[in-house]
């Protein structure tokens, strides 16, 4: 099956926090009150593991499953199969295989495993894979190729949704099985730009096309949880945009979806929708003073986390989130302990369960006739939970 780029436009990399399950309860309170509170002494309990690779072998990513189980993989020097170690919460061995002609995968943890696109490291080629950890084994989704793909969004109720070439809209469930298909060719009058899917499993799929007076009109259309379109609608007009602009749809709290553009020249919180909402609205008045890093979702609907980094500590980097209510109240920080060991920030996210994993720089060994490299992570079983 053909891929665009490995997965363009698919999922963003850096400072990733995942919904994966995600539930938002009516809450008697929005403010503070219903966000997480960090004790010092569950900061110190991080746990920490690391795996050597075969001979030249390289690390690859790290993530958390909703059930708080931990993965790490690395591929070998010919980069022809990725390998996988799956531990629990506490740090203890559960599973671990391979996957042959693989290299790389985008890990998205959900309730029982993780779910992603595995890369071919030397074709074209990809395919839907399905690391199982309640079953402890490895499925491999293939389907008929029906254009490259373009865009793909975690469903925060679990589940990924997928936009390819010939305007096609799938969702698979958090095991990777198709839950529905949809065509939006003749509902679209432009190219799709982005793709997003809100807290309630409903879609949004967005599609930004030039007028001759040099604006971009965005137009939309939504399809329902069980893969009903609705009516396509003109959503916004922007006076000034880039023509290499990267657009993106984040979900918020309460059903929403904020759309964001990125150019040479930065980013931009461009305008929000409601759920199902055939109109655009204004940007939250907590993101409408320039912040642009990367924010998420706290599971159970609690607010928001944003990660920024800092280098204070001279034994090495510290992750620092700030946390916002529901209703845009900031919460105030929750800074991460350095390793000790002088190590710069990576990467960090969050799983549903609250988890927090941070992936480490891998150490390369190459004081030996077969040097081979040390992948590691360390994590916080539920912290934010």
């Amino acid at each position: 099956m053909k891929v665009g780029n490995r997965g363009q436009g698919f999922f963003g990399v850096g400072l990733l926090v995942g919904w994966m399950g995600f539930t938002a309860p009516a809450l008697a309170a929005e403010g503070c009150e219903v966000v997480p509170v960090i004790q010092p002494e569950a900061l110190a309990a991080w746990k920490y593991a690391t795996q050597a690779t075969s001979t030249y072998g390289s690390c690859g990513s790290s993530a958390v499953d909703g059930a708080g189980n931990v993965i790490m993989t690395a591929s070998p020097e010919n980069l022809m199969s990725m390998g996988f170690t799956v531990l629990r919460p506490d740090g203890s061995y559960l599973w671990g295989g391979g996957v042959s002609q693989v290299n790389v995968m985008q890990l998205t943890g959900q309730s029982q495993g993780f779910l992603g696109r595995s890369y071919h490291p030397l074709e074209d080629l990809s395919w839907l894979t399905f690391l199982d950890n309640a079953n402890r084994r490895v499925a491999v989704h293939s389907e008929p190729s029906a254009g490259m793909l373009l865009w793909g969004a975690e469903n925060p109720m679990g589940g990924l949704h997928e936009l390819r070439e010939d305007e096609s809209l799938r969702a698979y469930s958090g095991v990777g099985q198709l839950r529905w298909s949809v065509s939006l060719s003749t509902v679209l009058s432009g190219s799709p730009s982005a793709v997003g899917v809100n807290t309630e499993g409903h879609t949004l799929v967005v599609s930004v096309t030039q007028t001759p007076s040099g604006a971009a009109e965005v137009e939309g259309v939504w399809v329902d949880s069980s893969g009903q379109p609705g009516a396509s609608f003109t959503a916004l007009t922007l006076p000034n945009p880039s023509q290499y602009a990267r657009y993106e749809l984040v979900p918020l709290v309460e059903g929403g979806l904020l759309l964001s553009v990125e150019n040479s020249l930065g980013k931009s919180w461009v305008a929000s929708f409601g759920s199902l909402q055939t109109s655009s609205g204004p940007v939250p008045g907590w993101l409408s003073n320039g912040d642009v890093s990367p924010f998420a979702l706290l599971s159970g609907g609690r607010g928001y986390i944003r990660w920024t980094t800092g280098n204070e500590d001279p034994t090495g980097c510290q992750f620092e989130a700030r946390l916002t209510a529901p209703s845009g109240e900031s919460c105030g920080t929750v800074r991460l302990p350095s390793t000790g060991m002088g190590d710069s920030c990576f990467m960090v996210s969050v799983g549903r369960d609250g988890t927090v994993i941070e992936n480490l720089p891998s150490i390369y060994v190459s004081e030996s006739s077969r040097p081979y490299s040390i992948c590691r992570a360390r994590w916080w079983p539920a912290l934010f939970h």
